[in-house]
């Protein structure tokens, strides 16, 4: 049997890790499982609840080490485990996932990833798989008239919201609530990238799994329920969007050089002026559509800007180290 090591960082995360650590001995049933938690320096009662759990390795750090960081001390060494867990804090995996996650992998051996579909609590579809970003998935999303983004254009494209997740299919790249990592495909490299303190580390895991020839796979028939950025609300608020942007046209720059960069901020930037122009346009409608439609312009314009300046200079707005 398989050695599997779960790893799970915490930051301020008393109110959903103790749902979550209840929920695993079901969850790894049959499993040779076991969990590290990594708390990044919370100021709240995290540790105190994860320390009452039974079977739990706790690591305390004095300083917030960001998720890369932190998600790496608690995966240990490459080679301890031939199957790594990432798992959020704010997910609540249910009796019999992460076996049938770890299954599916072993099954495989072309796999270097697998993640289950992901739900909100009410129950309704959480959008977790994407394509890599590319001026061509700009244009589609910002071009494309709203009516026309479905069916197999959705499909090929994985539009946010307008793609089910109701089948086992490869994809691109998946958001890191769950990674199920086969150790092997990493190559002796430890799973995420440590550049970035908080977002794009999960892209960047599977970009290097395709680059290296591993399939990742969506396995719809597994569904764990995820709050969603429940630290990236606490930590950065309002700023979130723009803080999500910058690291992924950093992690552009990085993985694909700036002409490449430069290019994407450019469809980017036309793209998003187009959509604010239309929002403004429909903000003059009346009830709920009106109100929608504020919202999404002032999204929109809290990052247009950034847009702009990184398709002059790209990745200047990235800060390396937030910890």
């Amino acid at each position: 049997m398989a050695r599997i090591r779960i790893g799970i960082v915490t930051w301020n995360s008393g109110a959903y890790i103790a749902a979550c650590l209840d929920a695993l001995p079901e969850a790894t049933a049959g499993l040779d499982a076991e969990v590290v938690v990594v708390d990044n320096a919370s100021t709240d009662d995290t540790v105190e609840v994860v320390r009452a759990c039974n079977g739990i390795s706790v690591i305390a750090n004095a300083q917030n080490r960001g998720y890369a960081r932190g998600m790496n001390q608690a995966l240990g060494r490459p080679g301890d485990a031939e199957v790594l867990i990432a798992l959020n804090p704010d997910t609540v995996p249910p009796p019999g996932s992460l076996r049938s996650l770890v299954d599916e992998l072993e099954a495989d051996p072309t796999l270097g990833l697998v993640v289950p579909r992901l739900a909100n609590p009410d129950g309704s579809l959480q959008h977790s798989v994407y394509r890599f970003p590319s001026p061509g998935l700009t244009a589609v999303t910002c071009l494309v008239p709203i009516r026309l983004q479905r069916g197999r254009l959705a499909r090929r494209w994985w539009l946010e919201g307008r793609t089910p997740h109701d089948r086992v299919t490869d994809v691109e790249w998946a958001i890191g609530a769950v990674h199920v990592i086969r150790t092997a495909a990493l190559g002796g490299q430890p799973p995420y990238c440590e550049r970035w303190f908080m977002y794009a580390e999960d892209m960047d895991l599977c970009w290097r799994l395709d680059q290296a020839g591993w399939r990742r796979r969506l396995v719809s028939e597994v569904s764990v329920i995820h709050v969603a950025n429940a630290s990236g609300r606490l930590a950065f608020g309002d700023t979130r969007s723009a803080r999500w942007w910058a690291a992924s046209y950093d992690w552009y720059r990085f993985r694909r050089g700036v002409p490449a960069a430069r290019r994407w901020a450019t469809a980017n930037a036309l793209g998003a002026t187009k959509m604010l122009l239309q929002y403004r346009l429909a903000q003059r409608l009346v009830g709920r559509r009106a109100r929608l439609a504020s919202a999404q312009a002032g999204e929109l314009r809290k990052v247009l800007p950034l847009h702009w300046q990184m398709r002059r200079h790209p990745g200047t707005a990235f800060v390396p180290d937030e910890g």
